[in-house]
This record gives C-alpha cells, structure tokens and sequence, in this order.
C-alpha cells in the first residue's frame, strides 16, 4: 500500500514548482524533509499520481501537477485544517489572565479594520448594539492611522477596533477551575427579545475558520432588526462545562457581568440549550458572539475586515464604548 502523506508530499512539491522535476529532484526535497526514501520508490509513486491523473509527463522533463492534482491537494490541505480553530481558541482560552477581583489581565480580542471616515459611524452603531444588550462587552479600544499595533503601523486612512471575544468569558472560567469546551458557533433567532433556538451551526473541530466569521462573510444575520424590533437573527456560540460546575460558573457570571455579558442561557445538567441537547453530565452555555457588533456595523453600510480570535490584549487598555463615542470629535 502507498504512503498517503508522501503521496500529498510528492503533489505539494510539484504544485510549488515553477517547472516539471524528475524523480531524482523530487526523491532529494523528500529526503530534505525528513523522508528516507530513493529515486525508484519515487518513480513508483509518481505512476500511481499518474493513474489517478493527478500528476502528468511533459516529455523528459519530468511531471507536473493536474488540475484534479490541485483540487486534491487543496481539499487534504483543509482536511488537515480540521479542528485548527478549536486548538487556537483553546490555546488562547488558556493564555487570558484577567483577575475579575482587580479587574486587570490580559483577554482575547477581535480586531476589524474600517476606513477612518467610517469610525464615529462604527462607535455608534456598537453603542446602540451595547444599549440594546447584544455585545457582550462595552469594552473597545481604537487606533487610528500611525497608531502601532503589535508593531505595525495603521496605515493612512484606515483605523483598527478591537472589541472583546467570548472566548475571554471560557478564559475566565478556566482561570476559576472550570474546563470549557467550545461545540458549536451558530446563528440564534430572536423573537420579541427573547433568543429561541439555534438555526443555524458549526462545529468548532469540523471547520478550519471561526463559524461566527464564516456566518459574519455570508451576511446571515440581522443584528439592527433585532435592536430595532427585538426579532431577528444574532451570532452565537455554544459550549459545555461539567455539570458539577454549574452552580460556581452562575456565579462568576454574575460576578462579571458589569464588564462581561451576553450569556443567552445556561442549562441544567443535560438539558437542552436553544435547541441544542448537552452531552452526559455537562451543562450546555449558549452566549453571544462577540462578532456581533461587528455584523451591526457592516449591516449599517460600515466596509470590515475582520480577524476573530485576534489575540490576546491587556484589558486596562481598553474603555468604555459611551467614554469612547464622548471624545469621538476629539482626539483618540
């Protein structure tokens, strides 16, 4: 039987070749990567890519990548990517250290980008979003053009808002001894206020990107209606603790609930959520995307672009969304 990984390594190296390459080139970069392996084993593998028309001759010039080779690549290439959100939010979930006692640490943030001219047009829609009670944190920071973050300079014309993730809120519990789990990000539907079920979601460990920032691209919500009329749709998550924690995690919710909210419902041990059934011996949290300001805002004609899961932040670098909107005609 072939070796599928040096099969997927055989197209990788052809596909990042300008040029045909014979199996003695191919056989020396495999042997680069760590791959004990000579020129016939190679020729072999080649004529299996050859039968499944991934690779092709060009007379004696060696072989190149199909086009089949290049969607084949592509799709093994997301397959490995599979889960790849889950590990950075968990990673990150790990990393935030605010200490709600002293209301200091660091958190994890988004981080969108908009045109300068757009920024009092972003603020005020976040503030009514925030009024409204569909962010999960009034915190944000801006920086305008020649501002640096994290070493780069914003460029003229642009500005970046950062503005809270939920995974912060994961991070806080963990900090506190309770281990979350991220399942789903999803897209709830609201009726007169009130979040009824999930229609729409994602599994964390089945998608290589955020769900929220792949519902966010497609335009599937409708946060302005919701704050308008109290029905629409809003981006969530869902995720599950140990029933054991229940009673401590009600807590510390409410014990940061000032600065950090938009928790839609906490279940009893294995009930249903919005919808969505917990597993044994787990309680299921269903909580707002901190995406959703963001849809707001493009929702309001303000042009994003959005990194979710940015990174991670010190909280005392950031203010309120009615302190910031005040000094919007003076200087940041």
């Amino acid at each position: 039987m072939p070796n599928e990984q040096k099969l997927l390594d055989i197209l990788s190296i052809l596909h990042d070749s300008k040029e045909p390459l014979g199996a003695t080139v191919i056989a020396r970069r495999l042997e680069s990567m760590g791959y004990d392996i000579g020129e016939r084993m190679v020729r072999n593998y080649l004529q299996i890519l050859d039968k499944k028309r991934f690779t092709k001759k060009v007379g004696r010039k060696g072989r190149v990548i199909t086009a089949e080779g290049v969607t084949e690549l592509k799709a093994e290439r997301v397959h490995e990517r599979l889960g790849f959100v889950k590990a950075v939010i968990q990673d990150l979930t790990y990393q935030v250290t605010y200490d709600p006692i002293i209301h200091d640490g660091d958190i994890v943030v988004n981080c969108t980008w908009l045109n300068a001219d757009d920024v009092k047009k972003a603020l005020s829609t976040l503030k009514l979003v925030y009024e409204k009670g569909w962010m999960i944190s009034p915190l944000v920071k801006v920086l305008l053009e020649g501002d640096e973050l994290e070493g780069n300079v914003i460029p003229t014309g642009k500005a970046a808002l950062l503005t809270v993730c939920s995974m912060s809120i994961d991070g806080i519990l963990v900090n506190a001894g309770i281990p979350t789990d991220p399942i789903y990000g999803g897209i709830v539907e609201v009726r007169s206020n009130t979040p009824e079920r999930f229609v729409e979601i994602i599994r964390f460990d089945g998608s290589s990107l955020d769900p929220l920032e792949l519902f966010l691209a497609k335009g599937m919500t409708s946060i302005l209606k919701v704050v308008e009329t109290g029905r629409g749709k809003v981006l969530a998550n869902y995720r599950e603790i140990p029933a054991s924690s229940r009673d401590e995690a009600m807590r510390l919710l409410d014990d940061i609930s000032e600065h950090f909210g938009g928790i839609l419902m906490v279940g009893e041990p294995e009930e249903k959520v919005l919808g969505l059934s917990a597993s044994q011996r787990k309680c299921g949290i269903a909580m707002l995307g901190g995406l959703n300001p963001i849809a707001a805002m493009e929702e309001a004609g303000v042009s994003t672009r959005t990194e979710a899961i940015h990174g991670l932040m010190p909280i005392k670098t950031m203010k309120h969304i009615e302190e910031v909107v005040r000094s919007i005609s003076q200087p940041f």
